[in-house]
């Protein structure tokens, strides 16, 4: 596993010990913890408000943590800490135009009292096929004469398949989308759209493959965000004021920390959108 760290003076490697899933920290001088969780963790990128100006900012969060056993040994001078993993789940993430989203990846806390605190992020990708389970298999809208129905069923490849079906006049198209929701943020993709008559569509989850070990305190630049970005294949431009712009959503991977819905929409004119809408979950 690659490691990008972003704290000075501190090593990270992702091991195997006792036959589980470990990190080990070298530090050149000692950490003084509190404390050391482990758990489903999100990284938040957003902009708040400070006065009059906006400012781009990392929040890291852990909502159900639990307390890690680390080992704690000595080696040339250096202090190592040997941190146990319980499961690991693949990471998942949604980025918008102006680097503001969420990643949910499992992490490690070091929780220093008198001192900025250490955060590991595993960010991988899924090394499982999906599979989806789905609420409800079929939608439907109706206006005047209009109908339009989507029958939902899984796909072979982990996805699902839609057909749409258009009848009468009222409606001049529909269109099925489907939505990932993380966190506070939302990403609509269209899966298909139809005018009259029946058509079959195809939506395949956004696999990647990506294995890293992200290190960083409880803060992080713009600049260093743009880098880890572009390290895990998104396309990122110069933004106007310095960071960096993305054209469009970037779904960094989809898999099972994401929430995901199927929206049938009709447009039958002016501010005429009926639409109905059901859930759905990827799992292992």
């Amino acid at each position: 596993m690659a490691v990008y760290s972003l704290v000075k003076g501190v090593e990270v490697e992702y091991i195997t010990a006792a036959g589980k899933p470990a990190v080990r920290l070298r530090s050149g001088g000692p950490i003084k913890h509190r404390a050391i969780d482990g758990g489903a963790a999100q990284l938040l990128f957003h902009w708040v408000q400070e006065g009059k100006t906006q400012v781009w900012r990392f929040e890291p969060s852990m909502p159900e943590p639990r307390p890690v056993q680390a080992e704690e040994t000595q080696e040339d001078g250096a202090q190592l800490l040997t941190m146990a993993l319980d499961e690991i789940l693949p990471a998942t993430g949604v980025i918008k135009d102006r680097m503001q989203g969420v990643i949910a990846a499992p992490a490690v806390h070091i929780d220093v009292p008198w001192g900025p605190d250490i955060w590991m992020f595993l960010i991988r990708s899924p090394w499982f096929q999906l599979k989806q389970r789905i609420d409800r298999a079929t939608l439907s809208v109706e206006h005047e004469s209009g109908r339009a129905v989507a029958s939902i069923s899984p796909s072979g490849s982990g996805g699902i398949l839609v057909e749409l079906s258009v009848s009468g006049t009222s409606f001049k198209k529909a269109s099925v989308s489907v939505r990932r929701t993380i966190g506070q943020f939302t990403s609509d993709e269209l899966v298909g759209e139809v005018q009259t008559g029946t058509q079959t569509f195809t939506w395949d989850p956004i696999m990647r493959s990506f294995d890293l070990c992200l290190v960083t305190r409880a803060t992080m630049k713009e600049s260093d965000f743009v880098d880890l970005m572009r390290g895990l294949g998104a396309s990122v431009s110069s933004g106007l004021f310095g960071g960096g712009a993305m054209q469009g959503d970037f779904v960094l991977c989809d898999g099972p920390s994401m929430g995901y819905s199927v929206i049938l929409a009709g447009d039958s004119g002016f501010l005429e959108h009926p639409h109905d809408e059901t859930g759905f979950t990827l799992t292992w």
